[in-house]
């Protein structure tokens, strides 16, 4: 049954191993000149003085393939449509599921063979997709340092939502038996159960650290930029929360050395000259006084994060839900087919 299931299959596995040879030869070509220009430009700029410039210059280089890997969540969408949601559903769509499930082989049997060599493409296909956008993008990420905001397109949190997706679309054409249906069904069930994970669940794998910062001038000393800020809201010695502040401090001149900040009040310090200045911005002096009249409000930002020491403690937890996941809707439709 296993090697008929494979040939049954293998048109839609030699579409995948095309594409990712196709891919992987694109980044095979792309990816020593990323790192080297990684090294040679990013590398040491700070000495020179320019990493603004050079960071903006590496991170447009070659827009296609990041522009790929940015849409790569659809690749957990597309499995479920196209491999998961047919098994069943295509089934019944042709009314060959009469034939193969009179046969000697029982249904359990039948689907625990299509599943298998299904599941097994799933994980071989994600795997090594992500592997090499793992690896390709590697020098982007580490001049980005958001490793958080790319946690659904890097190292093995992508494998378990292809397999969930591929899950969810055999139990969803098991449940619907038609094809349509349950492709676009796979669709709005991977996007909702996604989006609860992003929301709901993965801010809460460990409990959240919290911290109180100063705000100033030039905006928070916060925490470290790789980190995942939750939550953050800029509040008084009191209590009151000031969510206008929250992207930055706006102050507004209303007369010769007086000062509103934005939200907040009338600075009660004089401010020795004006809010302009060079591209670095206001002189020091007036820094100064902008920051007593910050201080004179006792004003600082209450920030809920998750360090990014946790980083791959998330991305195993992820995982591990929705391996589990997935075979609980595997099972699902092993006992759902038994129904009459």
């Amino acid at each position: 049954m296993i090697w008929f299931a494979w040939r049954q299959f293998r048109v839609q596995a030699l579409i995948a191993l095309v594409l990712l040879l196709a891919l992987g030869a694109a980044f095979l070509v792309t990816g020593p000149h990323l790192l080297h220009t990684y090294h040679s430009s990013i590398v040491g700029c700070r000495a020179r003085r320019d990493c603004s410039a050079a960071k903006g210059s590496y991170l447009s280089a070659y827009p296609f393939l990041q522009n790929l890997l940015t849409e790569s969540p659809l690749l957990p969408i597309l499995i479920g449509m196209f491999w998961g949601a047919p098994i069943v559903a295509r089934e019944f769509d042709t009314g060959t599921f009469r034939l193969a499930w009179t046969q000697s082989v029982s249904r359990s049997g039948w689907l625990g063979a299509k599943v298998l060599v299904g599941g097994l493409a799933t994980l071989v296909t994600a795997g090594a997709f992500t592997l090499m956008a793992t690896w390709w993008s590697s020098p982007l990420d580490r001049v980005r340092d958001t490793p958080f905001s790319l946690f659904n397109t890097r190292d093995i949190v992508p494998v378990g939502y292809a397999l969930f997706a591929f899950a969810l679309g055999v139990a969803l054409g098991a449940v619907v038996r038609r094809v349509i249906p349950a492709m676009v069904l796979s669709i709005a069930g991977f996007a909702g159960v996604s989006g609860i994970f992003i929301a709901y669940i993965r801010p809460h794998y460990f409990a959240p650290r919290m911290a109180n910062f100063r705000l100033g001038v030039s905006g928070i000393a916060g925490p470290n930029q790789a980190d995942w800020t939750i939550s953050s809201v800029v509040k008084n010695a009191a209590g009151k929360v000031f969510p206008q502040l929250s992207h930055g401090v706006d102050f507004r001149p209303i007369g010769k050395g007086v000062v509103a900040l934005a939200g907040v009040g009338r600075c009660p310090n004089t401010i020795p000259g004006s809010l302009g200045g060079s591209q670095s911005g206001p002189p020091k002096a007036v820094r100064a006084a902008l920051n007593k009249c910050i201080d004179s409000f006792h004003l600082h930002e209450s920030i809920v994060y998750q360090p990014v020491s946790r980083y791959w403690s998330f991305q195993w937890c992820e995982l591990a839900s929705l391996v589990v996941l997935s075979l609980i809707l595997m099972g699902f439709s092993l006992w759902w087919i038994q129904r009459p």
